[in-house]
């Protein structure tokens, strides 16, 4: 699969954030690599979750755990650039049940677009869209998304920080109770809701 590289300003941050960035993704990247292929005979396909030819197999825990990441970083960004609006951003998800992956792939499209809305106020490119192989996502797809969309964030972070390295914003973390698109969903829509509220600020400065 091919790495994806972030295209910064200058070539010092792009050096910087190019081996953070290649370095978490190899990290989750690694989760595909026994799928890479389709295998004949292979039985795969017929799970919960589905199967990707292109990407293998991902489960909703592990899309989680990405956007988990997502939530870090979006909370960095109101801590350092919007701290007198932090305390009041929402905290609660509000509970769904029975999500597929492709409500959750809907979800982190709406949460592109607030960040695709950051990205031009900043000056940095928008996040390029992930497409379905079949008629709804499955969660190799949904993983995908969510990686973009992260992956959107550093840049517009290294921008604002071009001496900061947001490698730690890429790890791979691990739950003891296994996480249902509902709950990948949910999560979304809670930063959905808290980017909403920073974009909204973006170009208020704090006082």
């Amino acid at each position: 699969m091919k790495q994806p590289t972030l295209n910064l300003h200058h070539s010092g941050q792009r050096f910087k954030l190019r081996n953070a960035a290649l370095s978490g993704m190899l990290l989750f990247c690694g989760l595909f690599s026994p799928y890479g292929q389709a295998v004949e005979g292979d039985t795969t396909g017929h799970n919960e979750y589905g199967y990707s030819d292109l990407y293998g197999e991902l489960t909703p825990t592990q899309v989680y755990s990405l956007v988990k990441n997502i939530d870090s970083m979006v909370m960095h960004y109101a801590y350092r650039y919007k701290p007198k609006i932090s305390s009041s951003l929402p905290r609660n998800v509000i509970p769904v049940k029975n999500y597929r992956p492709e409500q959750v792939f809907l979800a982190l499209a709406k949460l592109g677009d607030d960040i695709d809305l950051f990205a031009k106020q900043v000056g940095t490119p928008v996040i390029k869209r992930v497409k379905r192989q079949g008629s709804e996502a499955i969660p190799a797809e949904v993983f995908l998304l969510a990686g973009a969309c992260l992956d959107s964030l550093s840049t517009i972070l290294a921008t604002l920080e071009p001496h900061n390295s947001f490698g730690d914003f890429y790890s791979h973390r691990h739950y003891q109770r296994t996480r249902t698109p509902s709950d990948v969903y949910a999560l979304v829509d809670l930063i959905h809701r808290k980017l909403t509220m920073l974009v909204g600020e973006q170009n208020k400065p704090d006082e």
